[in-house]
């Protein structure tokens, strides 16, 4: 077991005031097997009125409102947990529902598909050829970039290598599931992949090369990345936004 500290913080400025705003966040750690919530802190713009729920895939999730203009919203999710690498449990969804193909993670059918080689018969070596397979290149890809978009281009960030591999288990008949959080360092939101092994869900970094152990906080998982976006929101007004999220998740010694 690890003991780390977690820090995420995330700002949007309007170009001129909203109001109205609804929003939704997903930027609490999810409590599993193996994550061990000691601490934690949540403190968002003043004049938002939250509520805190859950959704269909078990997500904590963060959601409320602020009527009145405004040109900012900010908040910072903060605390301690405790990691040790383990299986995550079945979960309330049935698997078949991560055997299926979705909008973000499905394979290609035309003629020109890329064809996987025949010895990817597991999640690990499946992650490592996307892995291999994939030029890491950032912004070269959007929140709406498919799998196959990114298979046919060879490059994309964390969130097309994580959507290429759950496709690409999904078509060998491995229940995979997208997986969103932070990854020990400083930088911005992760994604990576948990795949079912019969007994429970294993995690793989395909970004990395490297099976999930310690370092890694979910925050959601979902069938890819549109069932889990961090922050959803709308408004009222015709302003344009800028979001600056900065990510921190350090080893308590």
């Amino acid at each position: 077991m690890r003991r780390y500290l977690y820090c995420y913080q995330t700002t949007v400025h309007f170009s001129q005031p909203v109001t109205h705003h609804h929003v939704l966040l997903r930027c609490l750690p999810m409590p599993c097997r193996g994550v061990a919530i000691d601490e934690e802190h949540l403190v968002v713009s003043p004049g938002f009125s939250l509520r805190r729920g859950q959704d269909a895939f078990g997500n904590r999730i963060v959601y409320g409102e602020r009527l009145d203009a405004h040109a900012t919203l900010a908040y910072v999710s903060t605390g301690v947990v405790t990691l040790s690498p383990d299986l995550q449990e079945v979960g309330a969804m049935p698997i078949s529902m991560y055997l299926q193909p979705s909008r973000l993670a499905s394979w290609p059918t035309d003629e020109d598909a890329i064809l996987p080689p025949d010895s990817l018969h597991d999640a690990e070596s499946i992650g490592r050829w996307v892995y291999e397979q994939l030029t890491y290149a950032p912004l070269s890809t959007t929140v709406e970039t498919s799998a196959v978009d990114v298979l046919r281009s060879g490059k994309g960030v964390c969130q097309d290598y994580a959507h290429v591999m759950v496709a690409l288990c999904r078509r060998t008949g491995i229940a995979a599931r997208y997986v969103c959080g932070f990854v020990a360092g400083t930088g911005v939101t992760h994604a990576w992949v948990e795949t079912f092994d019969g007994t429970g869900w294993r995690g793989y970094d395909p970004t990395h090369g490297i099976p999930v152990e310690h370092g890694y906080l979910k925050i959601a998982h979902g069938r890819d990345a549109a069932d889990c976006p961090v922050n959803r929101g709308v408004y009222l007004g015709n302003a344009a936004q800028q979001t600056q999220i900065s990510v921190t998740l350090l080893e308590s010694l």
